[in-house]
């Protein structure tokens, strides 16, 4: 072997960091391998465009990562060491109709049943029910997403037999269409919700298993806001390396894992592409996603590994247009330029239904199911003074009808002008005139730039109900150890407690620890 370290992590994605980071806080010799010329993962941001314009490679928002207790106590020291600061944003979600009216839900419930009574009285007033409801949601199940989950048997058994856990069972078991029919009349609130939930899910709104999200997306909008880290994701990813780096940690770019190497059932090491040999005294950890394990690993239970195949992935997935603009965009609509990401819609269910139909089917919608604000207006340190970083999403079919996703190569700048085409119908200002450059990623691209976006999907797995908790990514998965070869462990986007940014590796470095024999303290436990 070349050189020998406590722990060996492959992959550098947010998840990994996290735990490479608490292993390292922990007094562990910790070598982190990363493939790309920069760490991060989905959370990184880079000068896509030109220089001085700061856009983020995947992910945008941090809404999860508030609640955790890596941020809650600062575990780690990212916000008081390392310089990590989230911006705290008063207008977190607008939905934008092409009508010229729009609905904006706020941190502050009566200025979102303000806005909701516009349209539905009746619906301003369920909302505050709603709301509610969702706040005490998100409060019982905020605390166990950054633990470990519990055993299939004891969630099954225990969890469920309680009246909460039944009820969030059966909730979650319905789709947003049947928990949002049973508690609004107007077409408005329900689009507005059903699009934040489904730009944070990528989901059908008609798929079942996924009732909890309306609830998660209001519950943690009033709660958290919108958390938009001042400079970019790679802020985080910054804070993470320089707490692993100060511990004694190593990070190298530019090189790729290909292999686990176990000798009598427990991991020792892990081989790269350029045939080193990297010994690991004490663990491997690596984001490994389930429909790659047995490329990395071999020897492991056949029936393992066809489950770790069978993993569903998320329907639909996203589509980015980057631009460097000569001012921010200004929309029709007054009053929600400082929102950071917009819905931008049709006043109509109907519609909005058809084309979720449509990428179902792996066609694009007749109009682009999109998002969109510039970031640089809350955060101006990501554009030269006066300019601005537009991002824009728009939630498309990773595998298109017509040509599978290889011909997202082919059409991505014709439907980038298509995208921004539709945008510019809601703003004053947006033209040719004003985007000096611009930078596009398709669903192709993400699968390219991390191997835990398998298919496309920058959430790792679907979240649906029946992958979720104990049950993310299959029941033999979900406490982060791979059955048959000890001291490996797994963190991504594709485990509990799920894609998005998160800080979920503080659940896969518990579970190390335990293993490990490890002081506690910093989890706050003992």
């Amino acid at each position: 072997m070349s050189r020998e370290y406590d722990v060996v992590v492959i992959g550098s994605g947010h998840n990994a960091l996290v735990a490479a980071a608490y292993l390292a806080v922990a007094g562990k010799r910790v070598l982190v391998l990363e493939r790309n010329a920069y760490p991060g993962g989905g959370s990184a941001t880079a000068e896509l465009t030109e220089p001085g314009f700061h856009s983020e490679r995947h992910g945008l928002m941090h809404v999860l990562i508030l609640a955790n207790p890596l941020i809650t106590r600062d575990e780690l020291g990212l916000v008081s060491r390392y310089g990590l600061e989230y911006i705290d944003t008063d207008k977190p979600y607008a939905a934008i109709f092409d009508d010229g009216t729009c609905l904006t839900l706020y941190r502050d419930r009566a200025r979102s049943r303000e806005s909701i009574a516009r349209f539905s009285k009746a619906d301003a007033e369920a909302y505050e029910e709603f709301a509610t409801v969702a706040g005490e949601i998100v409060e019982a199940a905020a605390a166990s997403f950054f633990v470990p989950p519990p055993s299939v048997q004891d969630y099954f058994g225990r969890e469920l037999a309680t009246p909460a856990g039944l009820r969030a069972y059966l909730t979650g078991s319905r789709s947003f269409s049947d928990v949002l029919d049973e508690w609004f009349e107007g077409d408005h609130l329900k689009i507005a919700i059903t699009r934040l939930a489904s730009e944070i899910v990528l989901t059908h709104p008609d798929d079942k298993s996924t009732g909890f999200l309306p609830y998660a997306g209001v519950g943690f909008l009033e709660r958290y806001g919108v958390a938009l880290p001042r400079g970019g994701s790679g802020s985080l990813t910054n804070a993470l390396v320089r707490c692993i780096l100060d511990h004694g940690g190593e990070l190298r770019t530019h090189c790729e894992a290909t292999e686990v190497v176990h000798e009598q059932g427990r991991a020792v090491a892990v081989r790269t592409s350029g045939g080193e040999l990297i010994g690991a005294r004490d663990a491997v950890l690596g984001s490994l996603h389930p429909h790659h394990l047995g490329r990395f690993v071999d020897g492991l239970d056949p029936e393992l590994l066809r489950a770790a195949r069978q993993v569903q992935l998320s329907p639909f997935t996203g589509f980015a247009v980057h631009a460097a603009l000569e001012e921010p965009i200004r929309y029709r609509v007054p009053g929600v330029d400082m929102s950071v990401l917009n819905t931008l819609t049709e006043p109509s269910l109907a519609a909005m239904y058809d084309a979720y139909d449509d990428l179902r089917r792996g066609r694009l919608p007749r109009l682009p199911l999109l998002c969109a604000g510039c970031t640089s207006v809350e955060d101006p340190s990501r554009a030269p003074a006066g300019k601005a970083v537009l991002h824009v999403f728009c939630q498309v079919p990773y595998r298109l009808a017509d040509g599978g996703p290889e011909r997202w190569n082919e059409i991505k700048d014709a439907y980038a002008d298509q995208v921004l085409a539709r945008l510019a119908e809601f703003t004053t200002n947006l033209s040719p005139s004003i985007i000096r450059s611009r930078h596009v990623v398709t669903p192709f691209d993400h699968e390219t730039s991390s191997p835990s976006f398998a298919g496309g999907d920058i959430l790792g797995a679907a979240m649906y109900g029946y992958q979720s908790g104990s049950l993310r990514p299959t029941p033999r998965l979900s406490d982060y150890r791979v059955p048959g070869v000890e001291r490996l462990y797994l963190a991504g986007p594709f485990m509990h407690p799920g894609g998005g940014i998160t800080g979920g590796g503080r659940a896969t470095a518990m579970t190390v620890f335990q293993d490990l024999a490890l002081d506690p303290s910093v989890f706050g436990t003992s």
